[in-house]
Order: structure tokens, then sequence, then C-alpha cells
């Protein structure tokens, strides 16, 4: 490698570890790194871009994932009411026969819950239908979080003997988990006679669809409790039953029972209903400082970043030398996240995983459940850092926009880049030699990610860049 193009290196690495070592935040310089041209042709340049645009919106399609259900209501004074409910199939058995002589005892529904939101002692009453509706759950499909549940159920007579009310903070039952090191409080509810009889009934277990058939589901809800939900992480079917077998000159009696899993083997999907969005909508737009990202409810800030600006100035700055954008930070301030430990209101904590995608991008990661690639989405997690001046934490997410200008940049330049913050969970995979990103998934548990807006004027939303130009003919 000649001296040249080490020289030329050297200079754009200093540039941009002077950029990113700075406290957080960088000086916009808007200027030239190297001023004037140099011998060898190369420029470095350090500038800012503030006039990003944001606004907060109802949700795009929502695509339900079945990892984690909600049940009952979450409410707030801020962000209104919330109501979750779950339908769900159940994995045959393939093969399974009873024992000759078996006869039913009851059927019971089994909901694990790994915790909840909102007041523990407040009742929430819980019931269960048929999915007897027109049209069946299908394993391959994608469904919405506001599907219409009449298309699956008529909500004529419960299957249950009664409606069951509990209370999350005195729960009646729970069971050692292994996996958690920890008891996992679950709630118990009999089915009455009649629908435990067609039930037990079944005998088609040959495969899914034949069981389908007899036993498309359940759709389960509550009716009433306004301040509590539960985070359901398993649920199951039990048949207990017993038979009768002879042994020598004596009829003896077993009790044993049959367990149908909801499970990754069937469709399960989480229904959303927030009937004052939109009202919600409007009065949080009202406030021009701040913006707003809310799950389960789905309400995402929306970022419109003026490209052609940033090109524009591109273009000007490398003086008709070939541009490459070295990085391109975007910082975004979170406004609620220093007292986080102490709340009690989980839809006041921001989310852990923030994804900033390109609008055209959601159905392809949460539809077509494809990972994010740095030119169509970039995961950001929640950070603090230690401000000296106000001696408490800032609280912010970053997102380097670096390889999505420079796909712009080479292929396709449009004036407005349009993207979405949309809160996450994820899940790594670990090999002996590296831990990678395996899942990302939307956000299903409360939560709420107060941001500065970029009409903040103290905290607004910017990305500050790094570029260079290269000269490649040779200076004479």
């Amino acid at each position: 490698m000649g001296n040249k193009n080490i020289w030329i290196i050297t200079t754009v690495c200093l540039a941009i570890l002077l950029f990113s070592s700075c406290n957080d935040d960088v000086v916009s310089a808007g200027s030239s790194a190297l001023q004037g041209d140099d011998a060898d042709g190369v420029v470095v340049r350090v500038d800012t871009l503030s006039s990003i645009l944001s606004s907060i919106q109802a949700a795009l399609p929502v695509y339900s994932s079945s990892d984690s259900c909600l049940l009952g209501e979450c409410c707030s004074q801020d962000y209104g009411i919330l109501k979750a409910d779950l339908l769900t199939q159940f994995a045959c058995p393939e093969g399974w026969v009873y024992p000759d002589s078996s006869e039913l005892d009851s059927v019971c529904l089994y909901v694990y819950y790994r915790s909840f939101y909102g007041d523990g002692n407040a009742p929430l009453g819980i019931n269960a239908y048929d999915l007897d509706g027109t049209e069946q759950l299908c394993y391959d499909s994608a469904y919405r979080s506001d599907i219409d549940v009449k298309r699956f159920t008529t909500m004529t007579h419960s299957v249950l003997e009664r409606t069951e009310v509990v209370s999350m903070a005195h729960p009646a039952d729970s069971i050692y988990s292994s996996t958690l090191d920890r008891y996992m409080p679950f709630v118990r509810m009999k089915l009455n006679k009649d629908y435990a009889t067609k039930i037990f009934n079944i005998r088609d277990f040959s495969s899914q669809d034949a069981f389908n058939r007899s036993f498309p589901g359940l759709y389960i809800t509550s009716v009433y409790g306004s301040s509590a939900a539960l985070y359901i992480s398993s649920l199951c079917l039990t048949v207990h039953y017993h038979f009768t077998y002879q042994e020598g000159n004596t009829v003896k009696r077993m009790d044993d029972n049959k367990v149908f899993y909801a499970n990754s083997e069937v469709k399960q999907l989480s229904h959303y209903t927030y009937t004052n969005r939109d009202d919600i909508i409007q009065s949080l737009n009202q406030d021009t400082a701040c913006d707003y990202v809310l799950s389960p409810a789905n309400i995402y800030t929306h970022l419109t970043i003026p490209t052609s600006e940033l090109m524009d100035r591109i273009d000007a700055g490398v003086q008709n030398r070939t541009p490459y954008i070295n990085m391109a930070r975007l910082r975004i301030d979170v406004l609620n996240g220093s007292s986080k430990s102490k709340r009690t209101d989980n839809w006041a904590r921001p989310a852990d995983n923030m994804l900033l995608l390109k609008e055209s991008a959601y159905d392809l990661i949460f539809k077509e459940n494809k990972l994010p690639n740095d030119t169509n989405a970039l995961l950001g997690t929640l950070t603090s850092a230690y401000n000296s001046e106000t001696t408490s934490y800032d609280y912010y997410y970053t997102f380097n926009l670096s390889s999505m200008f420079t796909d712009m940049l080479r292929h396709s330049k449009t004036d407005t880049l349009q993207m979405i913050l949309v809160p996450v969970e994820t899940e790594y995979s670990t090999t002996s030699s590296a831990s990678y990103l395996s899942s990302v998934r939307l956000k299903q548990s409360v939560s709420a990610t107060k941001i500065s807006s970029s009409r903040n004027t103290q905290t607004p939303m910017r990305v500050e860049v790094v570029y260079s130009g290269f000269n490649t003919k040779k200076v004479k």
C-alpha cells in the first residue's frame, strides 16, 4: 500500500475516533476537518442533520406473536385502556388411545403466568368460549392482533363451569419451575359437564387437522376487572379420568390424566382492543417536546429523515470527490428512564430494546420473521450514562445509520427516509465462539417509552455525521 493511501486511511480513522470519543455529544463542525484542498485529494467533514420530523402515529398492521400473551386490562390516565385476550389451539397427541373402560372425571383449563400488570389485589374475572365460528385458525397464517374474534367464536355459551375470579398477588395454586428456579402461579378453571364430555369423546388423534375439526380451540378473555392483567407463559387443557382393570380376582381403579398443550406446534394469537387509541394519539401529539412509543398498544413514533438534504451537503462538502459516509449516529433521548427502578406502573417503563426500521420493511421483519440488517432496520438498546452537569443519569438509544445512508448514496437517492420506532423483544443464540441475534419480535408486554421529539428545544433528535471525500485521480 502506498504512503498516500496510508495517510488517507489514517486521516479518516482519526476523524472517526475523534467523533466517537466525544462525551456522547459531538460538536457540529459543519466545516472541513482539513480546510481547503489538501495535496492528496481527501477531505473529512463532521456535520449535523437536525431537520428530522417526528410524530406519534397509530399502528401499522400488527402481527400477533404466540410466545407471550397478555390477559386482562391495562389502564392508565395518560395512555388509555387496552384490553387483551387470546385465541389458541391445542396440540394433538398423535396416536393416543384412552385405556378401555375409561370414564371421565373432569376437564380443566390451566393458565400459567409469570407475572402480572397493575393492581395485584384487584379481582380479574376470566371466561372461555369454544372456537365455533365460521373460520378456523390456520397455523401458517399471520394474523393481526386487532382481528375480529367473531369470525372464530359465537361466544354463545361459556365452556367453563363458572367464571373464574383471581387475585394475582394472592395466587391459589402454583407449581415449581426448574427453568425459572421458582414457583410459577397458575389459574385452574373447570369446564362445564357438557363441554368436558365433548372433549373426552374425541377419539380421532390421527393428525392435528383431524383433531382441530373435533376441537378447534378456545377463546380466553377477561369479563371484568379493569386494572390488572396476566403475563401468560403457557396453558394446557387436562382431561382427568379413571379406568378399571382386573388384577387376579380383584377389579382395581386407576386415576389418570391426559394433557393437551398449547405449544409451538399449534396456533396461538393475542387479541387487543384499544377503543380510545385515536383520542390518546391526538392528546399525546399535543406535547411538542415529546414523542411516545407504547406497547402492546402499538402506538409508534414515525420519523421523516430528509436524506436529500444530507446528500446535497455531502456532495457540496466533498468537492467533486468520491463520497464515503464513515459514521451517521442518531441519538434518541429517553425522558422517563431515570427512575425506572422506583416505578410500580409498568406502562411508565421504557422498552429495553427498540428497533428503528424503514416503514417498508415492517412486513418483512414482523410478518415474514426475517432478521434486521443494516440497510433495513437497526436495533438499539436502552443505555445510561452519568451526566456530571446534572449529577444524574441520561437514558437514550443510539443507531448508526451509516450503512443505510451509504446504500442510498450508492443506489437509490430518495428525498426522505420514512422510519418508525418499534419496541421489540429479542433472543440470542450462542455457539462455542460467538453469540448472535436469532429472533426479533414485537414487544407484547406493557411499556411506554417517552422520548425527546424532533421539536424538543433542549435535546432534539439529530443525526451526527462523519463523511469523507477521496479524489481517485492522482494530483499532478
